[in-house]
C-alpha cells in the first residue's frame, strides 16, 4: 500500500512487491473496505506513506486480509507506533474486533521527514501533541514520560535553525508514537479526530491548529504537567 509520493520516495520497495494498491484520500474505514471488497492482502502487507496508509494497512489485517503489516513511514504521523486504528467497513461491528500494531517499522529519516516544510510542521504538530498529551492520561506511566519529554525537546528545536532538523524530527515522532501507544488518547486527539471527520480538516493541521488551546486545558487538568 502507497501512494504516489510515497512510491516515488522508495521504489525499490514497491518493486520488490507482489502487487501495489495506491491509497486514495479519504476515511480508513472506507478505504480499507474497498480494498477488501477487491481481494486485496497477502501474507505482508507492506505500508508505504503516512499515516493513512499505516493505518489502512492495520485496518486490513485486523480483518484477516493479511498475516502482518510492516510499516515505511514517510510522514511524522507515528501511525507506525500504534495499535489505533479505524476498523474496516463492515468490522465495526465484528464480534472479536482486533487492532493492530505493525510488526516490523523501518523508520528512515530521510522518508520519515521527507514532507516539504509547511506539511511537516503540521505533521510535526501532530507527533507533538501525542508526547504533550500521552503523559497527561490516566495510563501515563515514567517510561512513556521520558519518551515523551524527549520527543518534546527533539520536536521543538527542531525549526530554530533556517531548515528543519529532520532526523530530530523523525527521532521526535518515532517516541512520540511509542507514548501514545502505550498510554491512549486523551482531550487533544477527540477534538482532531472531530474536526478531520466532521469538518473535512486535514490530519496535520487540525492537531497543529488545536495545540494551543488543548494544551492550555490540558495544563488546567493536570497542573505541572505541562512545561512552558
Amino acid at each position: 500500500l502507497t501512494t504516489e509520493r510515497g512510491a516515488a520516495l522508495a521504489p525499490a520497495i514497491v518493486a520488490a512487491t507482489a502487487s501495489v494498491h495506491h491509497v486514495p484520500p479519504g476515511r480508513v474505514d472506507e478505504i480499507a473496505g474497498d480494498l477488501l471488497d477487491a481481494g486485496a492482502g497477502g501474507d505482508l502487507i507492506v505500508a508505504l506513506g503516512g499515516g493513512r496508509v499505516v493505518d489502512t494497512a492495520k485496518a486490513l489485517v485486523a480483518a484477516g486480509a493479511g498475516a502482518r503489516t510492516a510499516a515505511v513511514p514517510t510522514t511524522l504521523s507515528a501511525a507506525e507506533m500504534t495499535r489505533a486504528h479505524r476498523p474496516a467497513r463492515g468490522w465495526e461491528r465484528a464480534g472479536e474486533l482486533r487492532f493492530v500494531r505493525p510488526a516490523i517499522v523501518l523508520n528512515d529519516p530521510a522518508l520519515c521527514a521527507s514532507q516539504p516544510v509547511p506539511a511537516l510542521a503540521a505533521s510535526a504538530g501532530n507527533a507533538l501533541a501525542h508526547a504533550i498529551e500521552g503523559p497527561l492520561t490516566p495510563r501515563s506511566s515514567p517510561v512513556p514520560a521520558m519518551a515523551a519529554r524527549r520527543a518534546c525537546d527533539l520536536i521543538g528545536a527542531a525549526f530554530a535553525g533556517d531548515e528543519p532538523d529532520r532526523d530530530a524530527l523523525a527521532l521526535g515522532a518515532l517516541l512520540s508514537g511509542y507514548t501514545i501507544d502505550s498510554t491512549s488518547y486523551g482531550l487533544h486527539h477527540v477534538l482532531s479526530q472531530t474536526l478531520v471527520r466532521e469538518a473535512g480538516a486535514g490530519h496535520g493541521p487540525a492537531n497543529a491548529a488545536l495545540l494551543p488551546h488543548t494544551a492550555r486545558a490540558l495544563a488546567a487538568r493536570f497542573p505541572g504537567g505541562v512545561r512552558d
